[in-house]
């Protein structure tokens, strides 16, 4: 009888003991992934991983296909160390370990350019190095847990980006557009798994590049990259800068789940595998947003915006066919206002104005990777989208009448077709050669009112259905001339089939390592992009095109770039840079210029490609990784931005603030052994936006807002400071994680001007803005 009481208790004691020691050892994670070669992007099997901070050091090597597995990981924030004989090897800092979710590291790394065992190289932390291999310059990546723990990032990639060099938000902090190096938010192009995708924010208008947020979630996010000029040849149809985002592949070993309400919105996100021991997986992301739910419940259109939307990706591996994966957004948002009846009420011309605007968004595609042998592989794509715009705005006037000022529905359709081959000759070669064909379908009904103190009707600039297309053709190489010497060449051929236009665009870049830690950079490159369809396709009150031969917008990009590597975690960049855009769609006679794109500029008359821009400037940024428990960066930005409209004359372009200079950091503890507590701040001084002033004279006669357009852009805010604080709490559990983010933008309450109002007290126009803190809180849940 004893025998058999101590072989159960041995029994239960081999059961619970994993059990038992997990409660022991604290909340554990497992961190997992796959490593590849960076040019052939092939499997590397045999590479060792290591978790340098455990303890005591835990550490693998990588499958036949790559995969590596750490299990029982100790919560907390590690440095990973990816290393192969004939490989430079990779440090990756500061990545978090949680127990709600795995780790899931896809790591690129690249052959050494020296023969084997003929030198050892020490590992080197490059944390804002860009995942594509041949960006020279002006391009570094960004990762999801950035986004949540910078101060001011709001889960966005464009508010993450309005940290970096070159960058300033359009309008201060209500809105998400971005201007990168002086130049108009619609010049940046958004890539989504590869293929361009309509601008994914949520009320962003026509191709503006702004809205109030993206329309995924940062939940699907892998690490993507921000490139802000002198783009390799593979981007296309960009002007300032590249967002090329990418979803993550679900877990294929387990399902997970998050959970999160804030007040951006609620999510739900879930991922796993199709069947257990399967190599197929999928993820989903569902939002809506909670100031929709608020104006639902006050049954009022009172100007709070509403949103949804859907996002996801499944990754589906075969045998001999190659890699799947079927991936889509969706994304639908409005926002409303009724102004108070009653005359008395009004302060502003703000009050009277009646709105109704809404944006919608779709896209979606297969995509299809073949591998041949160990150094080529074919990536193919298709891909539908869709995005529209709808605007309704009317001025109420003291008598209840109404003055028209835009009745504007605009919806875009695209279908794309790309495909490209990559292939490695060797350690000192890579080459890269595509095709995309984009076909354009278009559905205009667009009336507006150009003088809206002078005309009270609205005038048809467009209304028909229509079609075009647009294709792209590239290839480029990275050359490794020397160890110290590495070359990326290219060129990208573009035509656009509504004016038979087409454009060579030669890429060029070079990277010179001098000395230990030191490098310049030098790169150029002729980019162009296409202006929103309804400018090509505008007539005239008899149904004629009005632009039948316009042309598209280019400009030549000259970058030059020092990198110093100041430590293993600190690095100091300068890029001095130099911008001339040519080709710009302008009004004959007129300081209009598309350069200054807006969504509510119309043109009854014929637009010429006479106008030119200028952006010159230098970047700076000092950048410490996390490293004992907090990091910051420094990035200042010194600009001038100008152009030359229709009237030959030169003049500041709307988004040449001059100036914009940005400190952020944070702090990070352990708390309870297994929680972490992290303060992050973030401080920007920049100069103001520039406005043109009205002519008061006008303005009082009709009691509106009347420009005086000679004068475009002349008049300056004061310069800005801006301070964001952001508290982040993690507190892990076993097989759970919750985090508690409370963000507040503008704490320092300075005034951000939207525009002009007219002030019916005063009788003139005067600024219009708003005084407020931006508040963000979310509760997340990871399971």
């Amino acid at each position: 009888m004893e025998k058999v009481k101590f072989v159960l208790l041995v029994c239960i004691y081999s059961a619970l003991f994993p059990f038992v020691q997990s409660m022991a050892q604290g909340p554990v994670q497992t961190i997992k992934g796959r490593v590849v070669d960076a040019d052939s992007e092939i499997s590397i099997p045999g590479v060792n991983v290591i978790v340098l901070e455990s303890h005591p050091q835990k550490g693998t090597i990588t499958d036949m296909d790559g995969h590596f597995m750490i299990e029982d990981v100790p919560v907390g924030r590690y440095t990973i160390q990816i290393s192969f004989l004939g490989y430079e090897p990779v440090v990756l800092s500061e990545v978090l370990v949680g127990s709600g979710k795995e780790i899931v590291l896809n790591v690129a790394i690249k052959e050494t350019f020296q023969q084997l065992n003929e030198v050892v190289i020490k590992p080197e932390q490059r944390k804002d190095k860009a995942q594509n291999n041949m960006a020279t310059l002006s391009a570094r990546s960004f990762t999801v847990e950035e986004a949540g723990r910078f101060a001011g990032g709001w889960n966005d990639p464009s508010r993450l980006a309005g940290s970096f060099a070159g960058v300033s938000m359009a309008e201060g902090v209500n809105d998400n557009a971005i201007v990168v190096r002086g130049n108009a938010p619609k010049g940046i192009l958004w890539r989504l798994e590869g293929v361009e995708i309509p601008v994914p924010n949520h009320l962003n208008g026509v191709n503006n590049g702004g809205g109030i947020e993206t329309v995924f979630s940062v939940n699907m996010l892998d690490n993507s990259d921000f490139l802000t000029g002198a783009f390799p040849a593979e981007y296309g149809n960009a002007m300032s800068g590249v967002f090329d985002m990418k979803f993550r592949k679900g877990n294929r070993d387990q399902r997970e789940s998050a959970f999160q309400i804030g007040s951006q919105g609620i999510d739900i996100s879930s991922e796993g595998p199709f069947k257990d021991g399967g190599e197929a997986s999928y993820l989903f992301n569902y939002r809506y947003s909670t100031m929709g739910l608020v104006g639902q419940l006050a049954d009022m259109d009172v100007g709070l915006p509403n949103y949804q939307d859907l996002s996801f990706k499944v990754h589906l591996p075969t045998q001999k066919a190659g890699t799947f994966s079927i991936w889509g957004i969706g994304g639908k948002s409005n926002v409303a206002f009724e102004p108070d009846e009653d005359p008395n009420e009004w302060e502003t011309s703000w009050d009277n104005n009646e709105y109704d605007t809404g944006s919608e968004i779709a896209a979606g595609g297969i995509n299809h990777r073949l591998n041949f042998g160990q150094k080529t592989y074919l990536f193919s794509s298709i891909v539908g989208a869709y995005d529209g715009f709808t605007n309704v705005s009317d001025q109420l006037q003291r008598d209840g009448s109404m003055i028209p000022i835009a009745d504007h529905s605009e919806k875009n359709y695209r279908l794309i077709v790309s495909s490209y081959l990559n292939h490695k000759f060797g350690n000192r070669h890579t080459n890269r050669t595509g095709m995309t064909y984009t076909n354009l379908s278009f559905d205009l009904d667009i009336q507006g009112n150009p003088n809206p103190g002078v005309e009270d009707e609205l005038v048809r600039i467009a209304n028909q259905t229509d079609n075009s297309y647009m294709m792209q053709a590239y290839t480029q190489s990275k050359f490794r001339i020397a160890p110290t010497f590495d070359v990326n060449a290219g060129i990208n051929f573009t035509y656009f089939g509504l004016n038979e236009e087409l454009i060579p665009e030669p890429r060029l870049g070079v990277t010179w390592r001098f000395i230990p830690k030191h490098s310049f950079s030098l790169a150029y490159g002729k980019h162009s992009r296409l202006e929103p369809l309804r400018f090509y396709l505008a007539q005239n009150e008899s149904g004629a095109y009005l632009n039948p031969d316009l042309e598209v917008t280019k400009a030549d990009h000259f970058v030059f770039s020092y990198d110093w590597r100041v430590s293993d975690n600190m690095s100091l960049k300068i890029e001095p840079y130099y911008q001339k855009l040519y080709d710009v769609p302008v009004l004959d006679g007129s300081s209009e210029s598309l350069i200054n794109y807006e969504w509510n500029m119309y043109f009854t008359d014929p637009l010429v490609n006479d106008g030119t821009g200028s952006n010159i400037g230098v970047d700076v940024t000092i950048e410490r990784y996390m490293k004992n428990g907090y990091y910051y960066m420094f990035t200042g930005s010194f600009f001038d931005s100008k152009y030359k409209g229709g009237d030959g004359v030169e003049r500041n372009t709307s988004y040449n603030r001059n100036m914009v200079l940005n400190l952020l950091g944070g702090k990070e503890w352990k708390v309870r052994e297994n929680n972490l507590l992290s303060i992050n701040g973030k401080i920007s001084y920049m100069g103001g936006n520039r406005f043109t002033p009205p002519d008061q004279t006008l303005s009082k006669e009709s009691e509106m807002v009347v420009l005086d357009e000679s004068r475009a852009f002349e008049w300056q805010e004061d310069n800005k400071l801006f301070v964001d604080l952001a508290f982040n709490y993690r507190i892990n559990r076993n097989k759970v994680s919750h985090v508690l983010i409370l963000q507040a933008k503008n704490i320092t309450m300075t005034e951000e001007m939207f525009g002009w109002a007219y002030d019916y007290q005063q009788q003139k126009v005067v600024p219009h803005g708003m005084t407020m803190i931006y508040p963000f809180f979310s509760y997340r849940l990871e399971f």
